[in-house]
Parts: structure tokens; sequence; C-alpha cells
């Protein structure tokens, strides 16, 4: 049976699918772990980094630990279940309660290497009565687009967004600032929460013009991460030492080297 160009042509074809498949299921089995400490994180990552970077492409994945307090657990089971040179990124809030389980975890020896901690909001906004500076997801915003998010029809009742000029009377940007407007609301009947968190930063992440300097930062860490640790071809490995086969010692020994005469 003759091969026509056809033929070539198809074959190639089905190789170079095959070897994308291949790549993108090797992209998978070695993602990179995005660790958020909870539900407003996971909701607003994917949306503030549209335009900076493609998880998927860097083979990045968002998980969220769902609270400071299941960080130890969280990673404990990844050291069970995962290889030990595996890249994490932990994000963590730049506050004194997630800061102490980061240091649990420091001393029960639970970050290796290959684990990278990135604290939100990277530089320091708020003031706690302990006298930590630092702050946490909403603080990572600017302070204007928070209160704007904050009290739209979204979050908010109508009664309660009618009061956001005495809101902002007392309001203090360098103290938590959630804490204080949660205070608020409950001193006038609004307690619901629990099921605005999420709303709220998907709101702060929508309203964003310009990326915040936190969310550049990791994105920056996440590509830096990547390139660190690229992804490997799953027949990039090494041979077994075969002598005459895959280890050939003599040629490299300067010993048996031809001189430019052939002698």
């Amino acid at each position: 049976m003759t091969t026509t160009r056809e033929d070539i042509a198809a074959d190639m074809a089905i190789s170079d699918l095959h070897d994308e498949a291949v790549m993108a299921r090797a992209a998978k089995e070695q993602v990179i772990f995005v660790f958020v400490e909870g539900d407003s994180e996971e909701v607003a990552l994917p949306i503030l980094f549209t335009d900076v970077i493609d998880l998927e492409a860097v083979g990045a994945k968002i998980a969220n630990y769902n609270g400071h307090g299941n960080l130890r657990a969280a990673l404990r089971l990844l050291k069970l279940t995962l290889s030990h040179d595996r890249p994490v990124i932990v994000t963590y809030d730049n506050d004194p309660e997630s800061i102490r389980s980061v240091d649990k975890c420091k001393k029960q020896d639970l970050l290796g290497e290959s684990i990278y901690l990135f604290p939100i909001p990277a530089e320091p906004v708020v003031s706690y009565s302990c006298g930590h500076v630092g702050g946490s997801f909403e603080e990572s915003f600017p302070v204007e687009i928070f209160l704007n998010a904050a009290f739209s029809d979204a979050i908010l009742p109508a009664d309660v967004i009618a009061q956001r000029a005495s809101f902002e009377s007392q309001f203090n940007p360098k103290k938590p600032w959630l804490k204080q407007l949660q205070s608020f609301t409950a001193a006038i009947g609004f307690t619901g929460w629990s099921t605005r968190k999420p709303l709220l930063a998907e709101a702060l992440a929508m309203d964003c013009d310009e990326l915040p300097s936190t969310y550049a930062k990791l994105a920056k860490m996440i590509q830096e991460v990547r390139d660190k640790h690229p992804v490997i071809h799953p027949d990039d490995v090494e041979l077994p030492k075969v002598h005459g086969l895959t280890y050939f010692p003599e040629r490299e020994s300067p010993n048996n080297a031809i001189d430019n005469d052939g002698e």
C-alpha cells in the first residue's frame, strides 16, 4: 500500500493532537494550587485575573481552604496525598488570626520549600488592637470602591443604604472596614452578612477599573512559580544507564579523543 502525502499529513496532525492532549493532561496533573482563605477570594480572583493571567493556560487552580483555621488540615492532607515538591501558593488574610495560623503551620513543618506565602493585602492598610498593621480581603481594594460596592442594592437593603452618610461620618479607614460596617448595620437591624460577603467580593472585583496592586503581585508570583516549576512532559524521564545502549563512558573520556590528523 502506497503512503501518500495526505496520509503523512494526517499522521502528523494526529501526532500533534496527541502531544497537545498529553501536555494538557500533564498540566492538570502538575497543577499549581493557589490556596485562598474563603469564598470571597474564590469568587473574586478569576474576575480580577481575566485580562492579567490565564490560570488554565498556566496550569494553576484556585483551592478554597475555607478559613484560616483549616489551613493546617489542608496542608497536612496535601502532604499525605501529593508529592512533597508540588508547588502551592498559600494566600491568607494579613490579619492577626490568619498570621497565627500560618505560624502554627511553620512550627509543625508544613511549609516546605515549594510552599509560597502571600498575604492579602500585600501592603498594610489597617491597624488592629494588638498592634498588627495589615488587613483582609476588603482592604486590598481602594476604600471608595469598597464603600460604593457595599452600599449597593445587591448587598444591602434600601433602608440601610439610606444611612450611608451616617456610616461614613463615623467610619475610620485605618481600622478594619468590614467589621465597622457589620457593627453599623447590626445596630439598625441588618445581620445577613453570611450570604452577602461573596456578593460583596464579586462587586469589588467587578467595580475595579484598575487592578489593585495586591493582585498584580499575586499574578506575577503565580507566573514566576510556574516558570520555576514548568510542566514536564510525561516522557521526559532520565533513562537508566545501560552500557552501550544509553551510556557510553568511553565517549566522555578525553583520552579517546581523536586529534585533527586522525591519529
